[in-house]
């Protein structure tokens, strides 16, 4: 349904750029449609990988009682841990 819901509003918003977007030389114009397809396209891959983590992260952990907060607490404690060494090399 999500998938449904961000192709439906880039069509959209392809289809009204097109019309409006007449005259190539305006500096303000909006992006070319290849542009915006790449990013529908990119979006719809993340929302894909991002479904799956959460499907394979539900069968890894369905075997054991794990306190909920403490879930969490490891999750953001390594979310920071990893941007903390990735972000300044890049």
């Amino acid at each position: 349904m999500i998938v449904f819901a961000v192709a439906l509003v880039g069509v959209v918003g392809i289809l009204i750029s097109n019309k409006q977007n007449a005259d190539n030389n305006d500096p303000d114009a909006p992006p070319p449609v290849e542009t915006k397809a790449l990013g529908l396209l990119l979006l719809v891959i993340s929302q894909f990988f991002t479904g799956t983590q959460f499907v394979f992260e539900e069968k890894l952990l369905s075997g054991y009682y794990l306190d909920p907060l403490y879930i969490v607490g490891l999750e953001g404690m390594w979310g920071c841990i990893y941007y903390a060494v990735v972000l300044p090399i890049f």
